[in-house]
């Protein structure tokens, strides 16, 4: 009797059964989905309409800033900085 061909077959076993219990796993697991609540929707909606505004501002000061007519008013600067501060912005 060859003992030493049993406990290797055994122990090949147990290693192939547990590859295979592995693998159903990550198979079981392979799928992710995502929901957006309708907060989060509208959050976007109202950000996405923002961004738009924003561009056109932006567009706006590049031009002013290239054609030299871009001017900033020193004291209503400071007043914002003095608002921001405060915490009243």
């Amino acid at each position: 009797m060859n003992i030493a061909s049993v406990k290797f077959k055994g122990i090949e076993n147990l290693y192939t059964r547990s590859k295979q219990e592995i693998k159903q796993t990550v198979k079981a697991n392979n799928k992710d989905t995502i929901e957006i609540s309708d907060l989060g929707m509208y959050l976007n909606k109202v950000n996405s309409s923002e961004d738009k505004d924003r561009l056109e501002k932006i567009a706006e000061i590049k031009s002013k800033i290239e054609n030299n007519t871009y001017r900033i008013d020193s004291n209503e600067l400071a007043k914002k900085i003095i608002e921001r501060t405060k915490g009243e912005i």
